[in-house]
C-alpha cells in the first residue's frame, strides 16, 4: 500500500462478536458503532484482529460473517483481518471465512509473504512511500483453544515463529528504526509481565488477567532479536485496552469493539498512526459511550 502523505492511519477493530440472525439489539449497536468510528476517524486501512463473530451455536455463521464483510465493504477502505478463537468453533472453517472475505471485500490490501499452516494464515501488508518500503504489518493467526490441556488458549505455532524470523530478517534495514507491527488475536505470555507498568489504558480484566497461552514458542524473543519491530497489538481480553513496553517493544491491546459480549470498558477501536517525518508510531483508543 502506498502512503500518500507523511502519515498513515490504521483503525484496529477487534472482538465484535456478532451472533445469531436476526441481529440482536447489541449487534445493531455494534454496527452503529463501527459506522461512527470509521466515519469519524477516516482511516487509510482497517484491520480486524478476530472474534468477528460467535460461531458456537450460531446456525448461519457463514451468513453472519458475510453480512459483516458486506457492511465493512460499503466504506471502500482497504480492509484486512485475522481470526480469533471464536470465529470457527462450529460449522465454518477458516478457509470458508477467507473465501467469504475474498468474495465480498473489494478493497483488499495486497497480501505478501503468505504462509498457511493448519488452516492458519500469516501474511504481511507492506506500506511504501514513493516506491520505498517503509513499514511491514505482520498478520498472524494465533489460533483457537489449547488442544493439549496445558492452558485454555492456543499459541503461535513454532512454524509461524520461524516464518516471522525469516520474513523479518528479509526486510531488515539495519537503521535502528522500529517500524514494523504485528497484529494477532491472542496475547503473548510476555503480556503478563507488564500489567503493573502501563503507559496508557487499562488492565481491567478481573485480577488483571491476561488470557495468554502457557506455552511460549518464542515470538517475542524473535521480535526482540530482529530489532525493527515496534510492537504487537492484540484483542481477546475485552477489558484490557492498554499499551505497555517490555525491553523496548510495545505490548498493546486494541479496544474491544462489540456489544454482544462481556466488557465494562467503553466500546470502540484503536488508532495506530505511522508518521514519517520524523518516524514515529503512536496508538490511541477511540471509544464511545452514547451508541
Amino acid at each position: 500500500m502506498e502512503i500518500k502523505e507523511n502519515k498513515f492511519r490504521i483503525l484496529q477493530l477487534t472482538d465484535t462478536h456478532f451472533g445469531n440472525l436476526p441481529e440482536a439489539d447489541d449487534d445493531i449497536r455494534t454496527y452503529k458503532l463501527l459506522e461512527k468510528i470509521i466515519v469519524d476517524t477516516k482511516p487509510d486501512l482497517i484491520i480486524h484482529t478476530g472474534d468477528v463473530m460467535w460461531s458456537d451455536g450460531v446456525k448461519n455463521a457463514d451468513i453472519v460473517f458475510t453480512n459483516v464483510m458486506k457492511f465493512i465493504d460499503q466504506f471502500d477502505i482497504p480492509f484486512a483481518l485475522t481470526f480469533g478463537n471464536h470465529d470457527t468453533e462450529e460449522i465454518v472453517s477458516r478457509e470458508d471465512l477467507r473465501n467469504i472475505y475474498e468474495k465480498n471485500i473489494r478493497n483488499k490490501p495486497k497480501k505478501s509473504d503468505v504462509f498457511l499452516t493448519g488452516d492458519r494464515e500469516s501474511y504481511t501488508i507492506n506500506l511504501e512511500k514513493d516506491g520505498e518500503l517503509v513499514t511491514v504489518l505482520y498478520m498472524i493467526d494465533s489460533g483457537e483453544f489449547d488442544r493439549f490441556g496445558y492452558g485454555k488458549y492456543d499459541w503461535v505455532l513454532p512454524e509461524q515463529v520461524e516464518w516471522f524470523r525469516e520474513v523479518s530478517d528479509k526486510y531488515k534495514k539495519n537503521d535502528g528504526i522500529k517500524r514494523n507491527i504485528i497484529f494477532q488475536h491472542i496475547p503473548l505470555p510476555e503480556y503478563r509481565d507488564v500489567v503493573d507498568d502501563l503507559l496508557d489504558g487499562y488492565c481491567a480484566e478481573e485480577d488483571k488477567t491476561i488470557s495468554a497461552p502457557f506455552i511460549n514458542t518464542g515470538l517475542f524473543a524473535n521480535m526482540l532479536l530482529n530489532g525493527e519491530t515496534w510492537g504487537i497489538v492484540v484483542g481477546h481480553d475485552h477489558d484490557n485496552n492498554f499499551d505497555a513496553v517490555k525491553y523496548g517493544i510495545h505490548l498493546s491491546y486494541a479496544n474491544s469493539s462489540g456489544y454482544q459480549t462481556y466488557g465494562d470498558l467503553p466500546k470502540g477501536g484503536s488508532i495506530i498512526e505511522i508518521n514519517l517525518d520524523p518516524y514515529e508510531i503512536t496508538k490511541t483508543n477511540v471509544t464511545y459511550s452514547d451508541i
